[in-house]
């Protein structure tokens, strides 16, 4: 009778074990992007635009005669691209909204995980089992500290290395899809 309860707590254990690791995995995960990831594709992409327009239109620009140069001004101060650049200057709702959304999600899943991990402890003083909860959160956060230095590690010196498409290429398809709106291709 003793070795089926001591199968019953170790199977117990290796469960609360496991969902400490998922608890664990999912808030470093979340806490990365919210903290980290959201912040840093936020720059990336800021910055790949301003480099974009500063390298390609503003070069352009230079190399235009003055009579080019007083034309592209000319058309910079007409009404519609002033209403343009009007409209593209209010905060973008359904961004904003979808975002939110996302930190929600994430907050309340994290939440979620904890209480139930309460629950998991509670039932177990309940079944008067002892839970080594100290060496399971002992036991955790070394695996995931070694796991947590090497996915920084590997975001910061690999993906944030990575260029995922020319630079050129919103320059490129802006041009090309001017073109084909205004049939001058």
């Amino acid at each position: 009778m003793e070795s089926s309860c001591n199968r019953k707590e170790d199977i117990f254990n290796f469960g609360t074990n496991i969902y400490v690791h998922m608890l664990f995995l999912f808030t470093i995960l979340s806490s990365l992007f919210i903290f980290v990831i959201s912040k840093i594709s936020s720059d990336v992409i800021n910055h790949e635009i301003t480099n974009i327009v500063n390298d390609n239109i503003t070069d352009y620009y230079k190399d235009l005669k003055e009579n080019d140069k007083q034309n592209v001004k000319n058309m910079l101060n007409m009404a519609p691209l002033e209403l343009l650049s009007r409209y593209y200057d209010q905060p973008e709702k359904v961004r904003e909204t979808n975002n939110n959304n996302v930190f929600k999600t994430l907050y309340t899943l994290i939440t979620v995980f904890i209480l139930v991990f309460i629950i998991i402890i509670a039932i177990s003083k309940l079944l008067c089992h002892k839970l080594p909860i100290k060496e399971i959160l002992i036991e955790n956060l070394i695996i995931f500290s070694g796991i947590g230095v090497v996915e920084f590690l590997f975001f910061y010196y690999i993906i944030l290395k990575f260029i995922p498409t020319k630079p050129s290429f919103i320059v490129s398809y802006t041009i090309e899809s001017i073109k084909k709106k205004l049939k001058l291709n």
